[in-house]
């Protein structure tokens, strides 16, 4: 095909691909709008089952709290009534004068203002805490009672003081000597202990820490009601204790009717169940909150990114012609380049092909044609690879040097260690005309008569990143370190190496090296 034609073909396909890429970036725009909806929906979605589990990780573990608690508050109860009853001694009428100070330490640093009391077995009380003391009959009590009929401890139902009318819960213990029951030691506790529980979760309002025996009867809860309450007929006992000590669950509270995300545990050690439940309105709070503010931004951005589509889909349109022209214009320039240099390769092996044909001296002429192939090496890899601005001299070292070693036909092992670096064209030339003069010249002087040798080949980048060195070393036999800076060769050799800005050292010890540092082009 001519190449015209072929000019022709390419400038329709471009035009095409611009086509095709119009309709995709307002395809992609579209996509984009329909992700922004799907994916504000799917976040959404996502948000509630985090909120949700959430709700539920902190109903579990305020219940934990709770348990702990409370766990606490009976451990120390019966500390304290096992130490009233240590205390009594043989009877309750040899009671010690420091017995009351006793108990009132006891109390001082336990939490929910707890008051003890030692009540003989006719209902007298012989001793107490509590500052709000008036002499009552409390035989009718079930945690009296429950001690007298031989329990040997009692924690009681939630149950209003007759002293002060406060809601309290009590625990006792029977004292009994030789087998008979002498008295009870009974320690108070005001309801407000829930309180410190539930500000510490810092709970709102529509949360709540209760606490229940095991036969559905409430001890203690926070917020407060007007009355006991029994929750035995509730999903807690009918459903989720038999299955499991522990776990969450969403109801309707029987006591008030507020919807609410319940953990719930055993106490252990004790016939207490403790339950922390968190107000729905309270749990998705913060979703609602996002919920809102998602929709307020992505509903914008969606009608923002209908008009954009439409906008873009028309200025792409109106834009395609001039992206074809300026598509095109590259493309040329970049035929262009390729052309140029190939042409300049080809007029290169010309010249060199014309080096062959003068009858001069064949030494002088051997290194003007290796001069020659070094700069052919190089265009050569600009053109194959397109590279025009930056050449990668580890691809055209190889070239230059394999053929020189071929050329001379000495027995040569050559060891390369290239890093990939990029150079621009100012520099790739004298690069490989410093490489083509200082490997003929270790081929020529270094392994004299026929003898073996080696080279080795480094290129590579300096650690601060914007130097190279290009280091050519020969195990020979070296050569007159006075007679090397004589020849054209050295002359030539020192130009390049200013032409590229850089430096050189050669070193003799047993070999010859040859290290050249230069500058890197700068980036762009």
């Amino acid at each position: 095909m001519p190449r015209e034609g072929a000019i022709s073909l390419m400038f329709v396909q471009k035009g095409r691909q611009f086509f095709r890429s119009e309709v995709m970036a307002t395809s992609v725009v579209i996509l984009f709008l329909l992700f922004l909806l799907g994916g504000t929906a799917l976040v959404i979605r996502k948000a509630y089952v985090a909120t949700d589990e959430i709700a539920r990780i902190q109903a579990i573990s305020s219940a934990e709290v709770v348990a702990a608690n409370f766990e606490w508050v009976n451990q120390t109860s019966r500390q304290l009534l096992q130490r009233m009853d240590d205390l009594v001694g043989p009877s309750l009428d040899g009671l010690t004068p420091n017995a009351l100070r006793f108990m009132k330490d006891s109390i001082a640093t336990l939490p929910g203002a707890p008051r003890i009391y030692l009540v003989r077995a006719d209902g007298v009380t012989e001793l107490t805490t509590d500052p709000d003391f008036k002499p009552i009959d409390i035989r009718d009590r079930d945690y009296f009672k429950a001690v007298a009929e031989g329990a040997q401890s009692y924690i009681s139902p939630m149950l209003v003081s007759r002293l002060n009318g406060e809601q309290i819960f009590v625990m006792s213990k029977r004292i009994e000597r030789n087998g008979k029951f002498i008295g009870a030691a009974i320690v108070s506790f005001n309801s407000e202990l829930a309180k410190k529980v539930w500000t510490t979760l810092r709970f709102d309002q529509s949360s709540v820490v209760l606490v229940v025996r095991d036969d559905g009867e409430m001890v203690t809860r926070y917020p407060l009601l007007n009355a006991p309450l029994n929750v035995s007929k509730s999903d807690l006992f009918k459903i989720h204790l038999p299955r499991a000590d522990s776990g969450i669950y969403e109801a309707v509270s029987v006591a008030d009717g507020v919807k609410r995300i319940v953990g719930y545990r055993r106490v252990p050690g004790t016939n207490l169940i403790v339950t922390a439940s968190i107000g729905s309105a309270l749990a998705f709070a913060p979703f609602y909150r996002f919920a809102a503010l998602s929709l307020a931004v992505a509903l914008p951005i969606g009608l923002f990114l209908a008009h954009l589509a439409w906008t873009m889909f028309n200025w792409l349109t109106q834009e395609a012609d001039q992206r074809r022209a300026l598509a095109a214009a590259l493309e040329k320039n970049q035929m262009l380049f390729r052309e140029i240099h190939h042409r300049v390769k080809n007029n290169l092996q010309a010249v060199n092909s014309l080096i062959n044909l003068q009858k001069i001296d064949p030494n002088a002429k051997m290194e003007m044609s290796q001069r020659v192939m070094a700069m052919i090496a190089v265009h050569e890899q600009i053109y194959r690879n397109d590279q025009f601005s930056l050449v990668d001299a580890s691809a055209y070292i190889p070239a230059i040097v394999d053929r020189l070693v071929e050329s001379y036909g000495h027995d040569v092992e050559v060891a390369y260690d290239l890093e990939a670096i990029e150079v621009d064209r100012e520099h790739a030339l004298p690069l490989g005309l410093i490489t083509n003069e200082v490997v003929s010249n270790a081929i020529k002087h270094a392994f004299p008569e026929g003898r073996k040798g080696k080279l080795t080949i480094s290129f590579r980048k300096l650690e601060d990143g914007h130097n190279a060195e290009l280091k050519l070393a020969d195990d020979g036999v070296g050569y007159d370190p006075a007679q090397a800076s004589k020849g054209m060769g050295s002359k030539l050799l020192a130009g390049l190496v200013a032409q590229i800005g850089g430096s050189f050292e050669l070193t003799f010890d047993h070999g010859t090296a040859f290290e050249l540092r230069f500058p890197l082009p700068e980036k762009p």
